[in-house]
Order: structure tokens, then sequence, then C-alpha cells
């Protein structure tokens, strides 16, 4: 009897554990994960993700961790996933002028030390979970996708929500609860899928394995329905405001400034000799991309008098009598010539009447930590090859722009006489607490500025887009992107295209954009409650895992 009892707790514990594995083999496991995982991002084979991949990437991990005994192996683990995770969805930090070693090295490196630690933790709470692993797994996954993309080293790119780029549908619950809400369900349909094929290679049908997947299904139905909800909602327009967007396709580190500048003008010049021969309303505003200006527009002003030399800069707004937002230094300091990666908004006799410093710059690129340490300034200056970094900006900035033609999608909505926008700069659209600021300051549209020329693949340019297509979810508010070589794009409050330009070729285009009349949104009110909530929950099963595993020492 004693020996009946001892074969069916071993294959009950079986059951649970999933198929077993020596740990090369769990290696090779991790590996497929990331693999897949990357699949699912947008990439050069799929450009704007694929949705299957997302929905079953991580259930290689999940068999691995469920299969593992000991925190180093699960630590271990971690780290291969997580490198080979950041050097295949983040490729394109390769390209980054001569520092490959330095953007994608040790930046993968970084992560493997990351990914590490957080799944050998995450791997703790799955060993003390029972029956509710999947659940556990979801949200701790959730609660680890926000730690990764908040603060000064914050990376919000290779989020899982970012495999559903092609299917907006999937994607508007996140003005209720960000991203890590679909995260927390892409993870759950990893770890459903992952619990059913252990029941069936066991050859064992478990109730509890096969309520995860409907769980999981009911939870991929919530998604679907209220994004066939909100997708099919008109969202209601007060007004429009009327934008020219330049693309100039030139790369300022190699076309130098002159090149770039005259490739903005040229593209704006043609666009509105276009508009003027189809009878088109005048633009309110003209907008190039970042560092479009590479030196300071004020002390600069008598160059831009006379450059570029075919189409100086100051003579062509006089002429055209239309406003520029546009990337350019500001100089802080003379003496040490610090300067920050700004935005600035030019009136069309040629003052630079607002700009807005960049808040959170690409960490050791654009903002160098202990750089006020002359060892650390001359390691980066004479080994990395980096001269010094941004000057970082220490406050939000509402443009104010007075629309000089007014016109509205709708006669009997009341028409605004001027409208407040946000100008995140590049990196900066990836952080949705930096856009959810500047909204309930009041913005009525974000417009970012960004330069992603460098990367040389159209994947990289999307995977921005995706990241910064969220915050007009979010806000269900108008987000603008003007950029260097794409993803140029205006996106309406449902996340879907109302315009776009080509990657990688100069053009230009004059477009209406909405001005949407919605009350904020609840994400908006409240923020990342949801990854804090699933943050909350992770630490609560940890504290009972410690607690449990003293309980274990006292018994023994």
């Amino acid at each position: 009897m004693r020996e009946q009892m001892n074969t069916s707790n071993t294959y009950l514990s079986e059951i649970e554990r999933g198929p077993s594995a020596g740990f090369s083999q769990r290696i090779l496991w991790v590996a497929a994960a990331a693999v897949l995982s990357a699949l699912s991002q947008p990439n050069e084979l799929f450009l704007y993700g694929n949705w299957l991949a997302g929905l079953v990437c991580l259930v290689p991990l999940y068999f691995a961790l469920t299969n593992t005994k000991k925190s180093g192996e699960a630590s271990v683990l971690g780290a291969v996933f997580g490198a080979l995770h950041h050097a295949l969805t983040s490729y394109w930090l390769f390209f980054y002028k001569d520092f490959a070693f330095w953007t994608l090295g040790t930046t993968t490196i970084a992560y493997a030390v990351v990914y590490g630690a957080a799944i050998m933790y995450g791997w703790f709470m799955l060993q003390h979970s029972g029956s509710m692993k999947p659940i556990v797994f979801a949200l701790a996954w959730a609660a680890f996708e926000y730690a990764k993309s908040t603060g000064f080293l914050g990376y919000p790119w290779g989020l899982l929500p970012y495999s559903f780029t092609a299917v907006p549908i999937m994607l508007q619950t996140a003005d209720i609860w960000g991203v890590y809400g679909i995260s927390a369900f892409l993870a759950l349909s990893s770890a459903a899928c992952a619990e059913m094929i252990s029941s069936l290679q066991v050859r064992q049908r478990s109730r509890g394995n096969y309520r995860w997947v409907a769980v999981a299904v009911g939870y991929g139905l919530v998604l679907l329905a209220y994004g066939a909800w909100a997708v099919a909602h008109p969202w209601p327009v007060r007004s429009t405001v009327r934008l020219l967007l330049a693309q100039q396709n030139t790369d300022p580190w190699i076309s130098g400034e002159n090149a770039a500048l005259e490739s903005n003008i040229e593209l704006a010049r043609k666009a509105l000799d276009l508009n003027r021969q189809s009878g088109g309303r005048k633009p309110d505003l003209m907008v190039f991309s970042e560092t479009s200006l590479r030196r300071p527009f004020t002390e600069f002003r008598s160059w831009f008098e006379k450059n570029p030399p075919t189409s100086p800069l100051i003579p062509f707004l006089q002429q055209e009598d239309i406003p520029l937002l546009t990337g350019l230094p500001v100089v802080k300091d003379w003496n040490t010539y610090e300067a920050s990666n700004s935005v600035g908004l030019i009136s069309p006799n040629g003052v630079l009447l607002e700009t807005y410093a960049k808040m959170h710059p690409v960490p050791f690129a654009e903002a160098i930590p202990f750089w006020e340490f002359k060892w650390f300034r001359s390691f980066v200056q004479n080994v990395i090859g980096l001269e010094s970094g941004w000057v970082m900006g220490d406050k939000p900035v509402l443009f104010k722009l007075t629309l000089q033609n007014r016109g509205s999608v709708c006669t009997d909505i009341h028409v605004l006489p001027s409208v407040q926008f946000a100008s995140p700069i590049c990196f900066e659209d990836a952080f949705a607490g930096l856009s959810r600021d500047v909204i309930i300051r009041g913005a009525d549209l974000l417009i970012n500025l960004t330069n992603d020329s460098w990367s040389r693949t159209k994947s990289a340019q999307i995977q921005h887009y995706a990241v910064a297509r969220f915050r007009a979810i979010e806000s269900r508010k108008t987000l603008v992107r003007s950029t260097n070589s794409g993803v140029t794009c205006v996106v309406g409050a449902d996340g879907k295209n109302i315009a776009e330009l080509e990657q990688f070729k100069a053009d230009s285009i004059i477009v209406d954009v909405p001005i949407y009349a919605v009350p904020m949104t609840f994400y908006i009110r409240f923020g990342d409650w949801f990854a804090l909530l699933s943050a909350s929950f992770s630490a609560l099963v940890f504290i009972w895992g410690i607690r449990t595993e003293k309980l274990k020492k006292r018994i023994l």
C-alpha cells in the first residue's frame, strides 16, 4: 500500500513538474524562448511582430523554470535568456556609430545580470506557488517588465505587448491599465499553454492545468471585446491643427548640418507649393526632426540668415509666415560648452520663443553618470571615445500654438483658438510617465521629434513606433511623430495611423491632426496601478516563500 502511494505521489509530482530535462536541455529551452520572443517583436522577418509567437514565446522558459531545483541554475537560465533576448531584439544597437561593443555588447552583459537575478527570484516564487503557478508567473512577469522600463536606466524595449503591433485591437485596454495588463495576459497565455502541454505529455488530464487555459482564453476575450468596442467607438474631435511634417532622410552625423537643413527646407517648400496649388489651408506649424539644427539658434541667428546657402532658414520662415518646431541644442554653459538636447519653437520672424530640454536622456550615451569624476571622464573619453553627454532638462514644458487656420471636423463643435502640446524627444516617447505628466498638465496632443536613422533597419524604427504608439492609446490623445527617417506618422486615439510616410525616403506631408475632446482616461488618472498591484502581489508571494522555507527548516 505504501509503495502504491509513493508511486502515485511521484506520478502527481511529474504532472505538476511537466516534462523533465537535464540542465543542458533546459539551457536549450530558454534559448528557444529568447528566439521566439525576438520573433514576436518587430524584426526584419516580421516587420510588425508576430502575435502568435507572442502568445507562446515564454512556454520553454516556463518549462525550464518549473523543472529547476537549484537557485544557481535558475539564475544561469535567466542570464542566458536575458542576454539572448536583449541581443536579438536590440540588434540595431550594433549600428550606433563606432560603439557597437559598448552599445550592444556591454548592455547584453548587463541584461544577462539583470535577468539572471530577476528570474532567480521568479523561480523562487514559482517553487512556492503550488497550483497558482501560472497567475504568479503572469503577474511577476508584468511587474518585471514594469521595473525594467522605469527610472533612469529604464529600457522599455522588447516587452511582450509589442508582439501585438499588427493587431491594435488587442492594445486598447492600455487606456485602463497601461502596457502591463497586456504583458500579464501574454505571460499567462504561455504559462497556461505550458501547463496544458505538461498534462498531455504525461497522458493525464488535470482539471487544474486546463482551467488555466480557460482563464487565459477568457482574459484574451476581454481584451478583444474591449478592443472591438474602442476601435468602433467614434472618439469625439473638437478641433484640428494643420501640421507640415518633413522627413529629411539624412544623418546629420554623416551628411553635416547644412545637408540636413537643406533637405528639410526643400521638402517643406515642396509640400507648401503643392498645398497652394490645391487650394489647401496654410499649415499652423512646420515640424522638423530631432537634431535638424546642429548649433544654438539664438547665438547663431546670423548664420541661419545665410544658411543653408541654397535656401537660408530664417528668410524661408519669414517668406512662408509659419512657425517652426525643430530639434536643436541649447547651450547651458559656454565655458564648458555644456548643452541640452532640446526642442525649440521658432516664430516666423526668426525668434526662438520657447524650448524644452530632454529630461530622460539615453543613459551612458546622452547622459553619462559619474561624469564629475576625472578618472571616469578620462575613461569615457579615451577608451570609449565619447567626448561628453547632454545636460538633462529639469522641467516639462507645454508649448502654446495659436491656430492660424482654425478648422473643426464638426461645425457645431467649439473651435479652439489655440492648442497646447508637449514635445517628448526621441527616447522619451517610450516612457508613459513623462507623457502622462504633461497630459495631466493640459497638453492637447504630443509631438515627438526623433532621429533613428543611424539604426539602418526598418524594424528598429518600427520597434520605436510600437513603443510610442501606446502613448496615444493610454491617453486617447493624438501622437505626432516627426522623424529623420521613420516612422513619421500621426497616430489617432485608437492607435491607428491617420497618416504615415515611407521609411528611409525623403518626403513631407501636410496633415490635419485631430484634437480629441476626451476626458482623462482611467490610466492617465491612476497611472501604472496594475503594474504596482502586480509588484505588490509578487512581493507577498516572495515573503510567503521565505516564510515557508523557514517553517520547513524548523520541522526538519
